[in-house]
């Protein structure tokens, strides 16, 4: 997974869903996705196969984005906002899984249309694709709901309090910089302990034997939503950086499509309602 995640929480966020172990290369058809909204707005040479949305998904990713369930099935945030964008170019959705490093390529050798699959905005990457962004990555701090300790953000709200950040993280590294921002204003360090564990750490939480635990925004939010944690997010997320649908660069069509279509689902109300269900709703591109 790309910075400024880590390798992190993987493990930890996995809790109560199974990861499948799949092929590269495998695909597999939706079973539940928005049906078509009428005639398809995009064909081929645009796309690889008349009436289909190829979308290029990580077999290795972790929730909320994309990730196996239980049951195996391919499911997140971004599966959703899949579905919806294939439904709205009328369009059937098939998922085309790999392993998130070898994405890129197997859109460069056009076994999928387009990727979505936690991919983050950077020069290098804009220089081989094309970018439509669709959600923000960040950071968030998570306080219990019933003990919220008046923290306000990644502030001076934090100095003197106990937190756990997950290790190697972009949070890990802004947290001790705000602890030197504390004492060099003469105020209490933060008292830091790292965990990669975000069940363990987020149970501590709720139970008042610390203040915080920061890790990305969008695993605070699956957690709130997904797995009745008590947890609330203090301050917006921080550190923000875009995701976006990767297309092959120069496929003006489907990208100018998938642009289109993702205004008509903000405009309609689905793509906010994608957001809430999976706790993103603070890291509406829109905003």
């Amino acid at each position: 997974m790309p910075a400024p995640c880590s390798t992190r929480t993987r493990a930890a966020i996995a809790v109560g869903a199974a990861l499948a172990a799949a092929l590269t290369g495998c695909s597999s058809d939706s079973t539940d996705a928005a049906a078509p909204t009428g005639p398809a707005k995009v064909a081929p040479p645009a796309i690889l196969q008349a009436g289909t949305l190829k979308v290029c998904a990580a077999n290795d990713g972790t929730p909320p984005s994309v990730y196996h369930d239980e049951t195996g099935a391919l499911v997140g945030s971004e599966v959703d906002l899949a579905k919806a964008l294939a439904g709205q170019l009328g369009l059937k959705p098939d998922f085309v899984e790999s392993a998130f490093t070898a994405l890129i390529p197997t859109l460069q050798a056009k076994q999928c249309d387009v990727i979505m699959a936690q991919l983050y905005i950077k020069p290098e990457r804009e220089k081989v694709v094309d970018f439509v962004p669709y959600v923000y990555s960040g950071t968030g701090i998570a306080v219990s709901k019933e003990h919220p300790a008046a923290i306000t953000g990644m502030d001076d709200s934090l100095c003197g309090k106990k937190v756990i950040v997950a290790i190697a993280t972009t949070a890990e590294e802004q947290v001790v910089n705000q602890s030197a921002t504390c004492t060099a204003a003469g105020k209490p360090e933060i008292d830091i302990t790292r965990n990669s564990h975000a069940d363990v750490a987020l149970q501590q939480v709720q139970n008042g034997q610390v203040d915080a635990y920061l890790d990305t925004a969008e695993t605070l939010g699956y957690y709130a939503t997904k797995t009745g944690a008590q947890i609330q997010l203090a301050g917006k997320p921080f550190g923000t950086i875009k995701i976006g649908a990767a297309t092959l660069k120069g496929d003006t069509a489907l990208h100018d499509a998938i642009t289109q279509a993702l205004g008509e689902l903000e405009a309609n109300g689905t793509y906010a309602k994608i957001l809430a269900d999976w706790g993103q709703t603070d890291l509406d591109i829109q905003k």
